[in-house]
């Protein structure tokens, strides 16, 4: 019986990466991604403007993919995702002071503020995977990545719960209307505050992968694997673009739709966060009975049916259904992914590889947020989620069959049987 990963189990240098991860996702994925939406609502912009808004972030991402991995490859990833994270943080700040800017700026602000901030989590998070896996060895390595994954989920947990109770307690505290953006900004700058400790373990952490150039000086490098890269690419294009309609759309729709409080959309994001963790857990255990490949497509098909309840049904009990298994097969889905791209290519391919890869996410992600809004416009909240389910059974599709051409690959290369 496989036990439940333990941090005891890991490098030290892995430990700080891991704890690292969890103390950006309160920020990063808790506050600042429940908040900033809602944020851009009450500066009095229109989900047309928020679909843009998240579209900017994404198309950043795509561009700063392979530039992230290259400059992993020559810095080294430690160095990558120093430089990375400062980047967030200014990143962070910048949004909030959107009301002070002047008001020829004022429209164009946030958009530079998701540019700044992208950069900088690209540059982190794109070396954090290949760090990761110079950090872990091959007994250990699924455990490393699901208990990276149960803390990011940990802590986007804490920073949800906290990101909603912060606008009603500065609001009392101040005596200002939650339907005034003053309660947001502040929350907003606890999240900057937050992301700037993790610079505090990730200066600890020695080179877990040296620069390319040095690791590979006296051997030439192998052939480039474009054809299953280019196909990885492509699924998670797909897969990316139906991910993309809850995490750009869900919370809008909780505020604009069905009305709910920030606090209660937080209490709501904080219990999906809560049976993600355990997800994050139990991650090693599918990736040992149905392999990594099979366990991705278990989590591809499990996030479309996720997303039904919430096009389907217009109540906060659908939504917080289809909310749990949403972020179920996220939790589990993203370790089994980068485990999975990893092994996938030999290691001096590996921060470019997770570069090419990131570019199809932000690609994926960044299409349809900017469609997503105006289709919104037309069609209603709902009608984005049910897009985002047939995207992914499109993505498991795609995906069933690079596994088959992979298992036919293996068959097709191993040695006949001696008779």
């Amino acid at each position: 019986m496989l036990k439940l990963p333990s941090m005891h189990d890991f490098s030290r240098d892995a430990r700080l990466l891991i704890a690292v991860t969890g103390i950006l996702a309160i920020s990063f994925f808790g506050l600042y991604a429940l908040l900033r939406v809602i944020y851009v609502l009450r500066l009095g912009y229109g989900p047309e403007y928020v679909g843009i808004f998240s579209a900017t972030g994404a198309l950043t991402y795509m561009s700063m993919g392979v530039p992230s991995g290259a400059l992993g490859a020559r810095l080294g990833t430690r160095k990558a995702m120093l430089i990375g994270a400062s980047i967030v943080v200014v990143g962070m700040i910048l949004l909030p002071l959107t009301e002070f800017t002047p008001p020829a700026l004022r429209d164009a602000w946030p958009f530079f503020s998701q540019i700044i901030l992208t950069v900088g989590w690209s540059m982190f998070n794109v070396n954090l995977v290949p760090a990761l896996m110079a950090s872990t060895t091959e007994w250990n390595r699924n455990s490393a990545y699901a208990l990276s994954s149960a803390f990011r989920e940990t802590g986007t947990l804490v920073g949800t719960f906290v990101g909603g109770l912060l606008p009603g307690m500065f609001a009392s505290l101040f005596v200002q209307s939650l339907d005034d953006p003053a309660p947001y900004r502040l929350a907003l700058w606890v999240g900057a505050a937050l992301a700037a400790i993790a610079l505090i373990p990730l200066r600890r952490i020695k080179e877990a992968a040296a620069p390319v150039a040095k690791t590979h000086a006296s051997q030439s490098r192998g052939p480039a694997p474009v054809l299953p890269i280019a196909l990885m690419a492509i699924y998670i294009f797909i897969r990316h673009a139906g991910w993309a309609t809850c995490q750009s759309f869900c919370n809008a729709y909780m505020d604009a739709d069905l009305h709910l409080s920030t606090s209660a959309i937080g209490l709501i994001t904080s219990v999906v966060q809560v049976v993600a963790i355990v997800a994050s857990l139990l991650t090693p255990r599918m990736m040992a009975r149905y392999s990594n490949g099979g366990a991705l497509l278990i989590t591809t098909v499990g996030s479309a049916l996720g997303l039904l309840p919430l096009g389907l049904v217009p109540h906060w009990t659908a939504a917080g259904i289809g909310r749990i298994g949403y972020q179920i097969a996220t939790a589990m889905w993203i370790p089994v992914l980068q485990v999975f791209q990893m092994e996938l290519v030999d290691a001096e391919w590996r921060a470019l590889t997770y570069g090419i890869t990131s570019m199809a996410m932000g690609l994926g992600f960044g299409t349809l947020s900017l469609a997503g809004g105006y289709i919104i416009a037309a069609l209603g909240y709902r009608s984005v989620f049910l897009i985002g389910a047939g995207l992914e059974i499109v993505a498991a599709v795609v995906l069933w069959a690079i596994l088959r051409k992979q298992r036919d690959a293996v068959v097709a290369t191993s040695p006949e049987p001696v008779s």
